[in-house]
């Protein structure tokens, strides 16, 4: 028989080994504290700046809400801000804030934004108005997919950097899948590089004072459903290539000094559902492909210089047009 002490002996080993062995286990196991690399500490320091310079540069103590700009909190409690997990602005959204002032080019190191939104609402009493031209500076957010700068006063020509933001969806930049510079007082030609933004899916340029023909690259634009372009002083012929844009819904070319016939291949935009061709310089016949736009729901071709007939296929599916007031008769009479 075993001696007290014998057993005592086996149990504190037993409970050694077992203690060496949780050690061991311990320490394959467990998981490091995650720390940023210098790397990317440096970067959000870039993003840091790149905020504090839009609001000095747009007048930030002036804006409807700021709350923890400047602040020692983290860049997602700051109005508008969003980052992911290590801290990188990927959203910037002060839309109707009242902006004033020019957009600093120091965005431009925001390298992970995908959406930037400075537009205005012209319908809600706090307008940004931010002036000056577009930095080119912004052609350097390569993740982007929303840029939307609507309706401001911004002026110059567009950045033909812009046509390098290859993850644009929407592009609006009327009165970057998005692009919209509409509503403002931009002017030069259209960069034929936008024509390189293949996943873009809307492009705004509208009400601005944008001049030069439309540059045919648009029709490598395969996934536009939206172009809009109605309100400035393009010149020159529509191109054929705009044919190519298959799944295009609207397209608004009104209120410019187009010129010459209109493509029969427009006739093929089989998704088209508006067309709006109206206020310009057209001439020649309209063609009969347009009769084949089965998914027409509106189309607008008055104030043009049109002769001979009115295709008798264009008029039945379309419940909103100005093709009756048309001074021409139809085809089949």
């Amino acid at each position: 028989m075993l001696k007290p002490f014998v057993y005592l002996m086996i149990i504190s080993s037993t409970f050694f080994t077992l203690f060496v062995i949780g050690c061991s286990l311990d320490t394959h196991t467990s998981q490091p504290t995650t720390e940023l690399s210098p790397t990317q500490s440096a970067l959000r320091e870039h993003d840091t700046a790149a905020l504090i310079a839009l609001y000095n540069s747009a007048n930030g103590p002036g804006w409807q809400q700021n709350a923890n700009w400047l602040s020692d909190a983290p860049l997602d409690e700051w109005y508008g801000v969003t980052t992911d997990s290590s801290g990188r602005v990927t959203e910037l959204k002060l839309l109707e804030n009242n902006l004033n002032g020019e957009i600093s080019p120091e965005l431009g190191n925001l390298t992970s934004l995908e959406i930037l939104d400075l537009s205005q609402d012209i319908s809600t009493p706090s307008h940004n108005t931010l002036i000056g031209e577009i930095p080119p500076e912004l052609g350097n957010l390569t993740n982007l997919k929303i840029l939307d700068l609507s309706y401001n006063m911004l002026s110059g020509e567009i950045p033909s950097g812009l046509g390098g933001l290859s993850n644009l969806q929407r592009l609006d930049l009327s009165g970057t899948h998005w692009l919209d510079l509409s509503g403002n007082e931009l002017n030069g030609e259209i960069p034929p590089e936008l024509g390189s933004l293949t996943s873009l899916e809307i492009l705004y340029l509208s009400h601005n004072m944008l001049s030069g023909e439309i540059p045919p690259e648009l029709g490598n634009l395969a996934s536009l459903e939206r172009l809009s372009l109605f309100d400035n002083e393009l010149n020159g012929e529509i191109p054929p290539e705009l044919g190519n844009l298959t799944n295009l819904e609207f397209l608004y070319l009104s209120h410019n000094m187009l010129s010459g016939e209109i493509p029969p291949e427009l006739g093929g935009l089989s998704n088209l559902q508006w067309l709006a061709l109206d206020d310009n310089e057209l001439s020649g016949e309209i063609p009969p492909e347009l009769g084949n736009l089965t998914n027409l729901e509106g189309a607008y071709l008055g104030s043009n210089m049109f002769e001979g007939c009115i295709p008798d296929g264009l008029i039945r599916t379309v419940y909103r047009t100005d093709i009756l007031r048309l001074d021409m008769p139809f085809c089949h009479r």
